[in-house]
Protein backbone atom coordinates (compact mmCIF):
# COMPACT_ATOMS: atom_id res chain seq x y z
CA UNK A 1 0.00 0.00 0.00
CA UNK A 2 1.36 3.56 -0.89
CA UNK A 3 0.99 5.97 2.22
CA UNK A 4 0.01 9.62 1.80
CA UNK A 5 3.48 10.74 2.13
CA UNK A 6 4.30 8.44 -0.79
CA UNK A 7 1.49 9.81 -3.03
CA UNK A 8 2.32 13.74 -2.32
CA UNK A 9 5.91 12.60 -3.55
CA UNK A 10 4.39 11.04 -6.59
CA UNK A 11 2.57 14.00 -7.02
CA UNK A 12 5.44 16.32 -7.26
CA UNK A 13 7.36 13.94 -9.42
CA UNK A 14 4.23 13.49 -11.94
CA UNK A 15 3.45 17.70 -11.76
CA UNK A 16 7.17 18.90 -12.26
CA UNK A 17 7.57 16.12 -15.34
CA UNK A 18 3.63 17.35 -17.06
CA UNK A 19 4.49 21.36 -15.87
CA UNK A 20 8.56 21.38 -16.76
CA UNK A 21 8.80 22.59 -13.37
CA UNK A 22 9.28 21.94 -9.43
CA UNK A 23 7.22 21.95 -6.97
CA UNK A 24 9.19 21.85 -3.78
CA UNK A 25 6.85 23.46 -1.49
CA UNK A 26 4.18 21.50 -1.81
CA UNK A 27 1.99 20.11 1.27
CA UNK A 28 -1.65 18.31 1.21
CA UNK A 29 -3.03 21.69 1.84
CA UNK A 30 -1.56 23.23 -1.15
CA UNK A 31 -4.43 24.75 -3.35
CA UNK A 32 -4.00 22.97 -7.14
CA UNK A 33 -4.72 25.98 -8.92
CA UNK A 34 -3.00 28.28 -6.45
CA UNK A 35 0.10 26.25 -7.60
CA UNK A 36 -1.02 27.26 -11.09
CA UNK A 37 -1.38 23.97 -12.31
CA UNK A 38 -4.09 24.58 -15.20
CA UNK A 39 -7.07 22.59 -15.68
CA UNK A 40 -5.24 20.77 -19.11
CA UNK A 41 -2.14 19.73 -16.75
CA UNK A 42 -4.33 18.16 -14.02
CA UNK A 43 -6.03 16.36 -16.39
CA UNK A 44 -2.05 15.08 -17.48
CA UNK A 45 -0.86 14.22 -13.88
CA UNK A 46 -3.89 12.68 -12.79
CA UNK A 47 -3.49 10.55 -16.00
CA UNK A 48 0.02 9.53 -15.33
CA UNK A 49 -0.65 8.97 -11.51
CA UNK A 50 -3.54 6.73 -12.66
CA UNK A 51 -1.45 4.88 -15.63
CA UNK A 52 1.27 4.69 -12.93
CA UNK A 53 -0.33 3.23 -10.16
CA UNK A 54 -2.53 1.15 -12.09
CA UNK A 55 -5.75 2.63 -11.62
CA UNK A 56 -8.82 4.92 -12.34
CA UNK A 57 -10.37 7.97 -11.24
CA UNK A 58 -13.94 8.68 -12.72
CA UNK A 59 -13.54 12.21 -14.09
CA UNK A 60 -16.88 13.42 -12.58
CA UNK A 61 -14.45 12.89 -9.35
CA UNK A 62 -11.84 15.07 -10.35
CA UNK A 63 -14.12 18.32 -9.95
CA UNK A 64 -14.38 17.56 -6.31
CA UNK A 65 -10.32 17.95 -5.65
CA UNK A 66 -9.51 21.05 -4.36
CA UNK A 67 -6.06 20.76 -2.62
CA UNK A 68 -3.14 17.75 -3.50
CA UNK A 69 -4.24 16.20 -0.47
CA UNK A 70 -8.05 15.68 -2.03
CA UNK A 71 -5.88 14.42 -4.97
CA UNK A 72 -3.54 12.13 -2.64
CA UNK A 73 -6.91 11.06 -0.96
CA UNK A 74 -8.78 9.93 -4.02
CA UNK A 75 -5.77 8.22 -4.87
CA UNK A 76 -5.41 5.79 -1.64
CA UNK A 77 -9.31 5.50 -2.31
CA UNK A 78 -8.83 3.35 -5.19
CA UNK A 79 -5.81 2.14 -4.75
CA UNK A 80 -7.39 0.37 -1.33
CA UNK A 81 -10.48 -0.30 -3.65
CA UNK A 82 -7.92 -2.51 -6.18
CA UNK A 83 -6.68 -4.36 -3.20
Amino acid sequence: MTDKTNLLEIFKTVAARVDKREFPNVTATSVITELGIDSLSMMQIVGEMETELGIMIPDEDLVELITVGDLCKKVGERLEATV
